[in-house]
């Protein structure tokens, strides 16, 4: 085994039993393998919490030519693999590079799987480097290229954040931030971020026992397993058998977990709409909590 996977796995194992389990330890651990810690959710003693969430979300955008025919491979690939595991996943397309692959855009697009499309602006832009006027055109322009009808994720390419404001003015609702981590997701400018756990790569061939650690940690916490990837990284040398291999294996596991009760499968977008659910439940149940004190005449 690849040591540096090892001792991250020896890692996670610290942290899915006493005494590495305690926040007080669980944060400077996870810390090593550059994962933030929490918020995890409470449970009474002897009940568990919720199920935890499986969900994998994939950055469709081609910044290099030379990366069309590996993209559209990859894309091909991973859709069938999903669909082979009722693994819906979210999509995050460029609309550049949906309207140069509309064959890729209408299969991961395909009514029959319950995939997300969500948006990834049009034109692989930099939010941090555009005027709100700017990033807005560019991701309005996303939509209509794609069809959509208020989507509900938005990922920032090259994961740089910025214009908050005009994505929940768009309807925006969750959103892939860049720091990863072991926790739920967090409210950001008003927006759900799902943080990452893990980024599939041609370097992660072969790494089914570590990825497989952090779905065990996330069940054992009931927080989200949040994958991501880019369909031109799951191939190797033109092919895309060894990545699909791996990933394979993980995706057994996850229907495994999911068949066992411990796990669902979502997208980021779902996973949002629920957290709004929640919330406004709870407002409205603070709400009648509270009640003026009643007028006698």
């Amino acid at each position: 085994m690849n040591l540096k996977r090892g001792a991250k796995i020896l890692a996670l194992n610290a942290v899915s039993s006493p005494p590495g389990s305690s926040p007080t330890l669980a944060g400077p651990l996870l810390s090593l393998l550059r994962l933030r810690y929490g918020p995890i959710p409470q449970s009474r003693p002897g009940e568990r919490n919720a199920p935890s969430i499986a969900c994998v979300s994939v950055d469709f955008d081609v910044t290099m030519p030379s990366r069309f025919d590996d993209n559209r491979k990859g894309t091909l690939a991973l859709v069938e693999l999903a669909g082979r595991y009722d693994i819906p996943l979210t999509w995050a397309v460029c609309g550049k590079s949906a309207e140069a692959d509309m064959r890729s855009y209408s299969v991961m697009a395909d009514g029959s799987h319950e995939n997300e499309i969500g948006v990834h602006t049009y034109s692989h832009l930099d939010a941090t480097a555009s005027s709100a006027d700017l990033f807005r055109s560019d991701v309005e322009r996303c939509i209509q290229a794609l069809g959509l009808e208020s989507p509900k994720t938005f990922v920032f390419p090259w994961n740089r954040e910025a214009h908050f404001d005009v994505l929940r003015g768009l309807g925006f609702r969750a959103f892939r931030g860049k720091e990863r981590a072991i926790g739920n997701p967090v409210l950001k400018e008003g927006l759900w971020n799902v943080r990452p756990v893990y980024y599939v790569d041609q370097k992660s061939r072969g790494a089914e026992s570590l990825m497989k650690k952090y779905v065990d940690l996330s069940v054992d916490l009931s927080t989200p397993f949040h994958l991501w990837t880019h369909p031109w990284a799951l191939v190797v040398g033109g092919e895309t058998d060894p990545m699909i291999r791996t990933l394979e294996s993980l995706f057994a596991y996850i229907a495994e977990k999911r068949d066992q009760k411990l796990l669902a499968t979502s997208t980021l977008g779902a996973i949002a709409s629920s957290l709004d659910a929640e919330t406004a439940a709870a407002a409205g149940a603070a709400s009648k909590t509270i009640q003026p004190p009643a007028i006698v005449s």
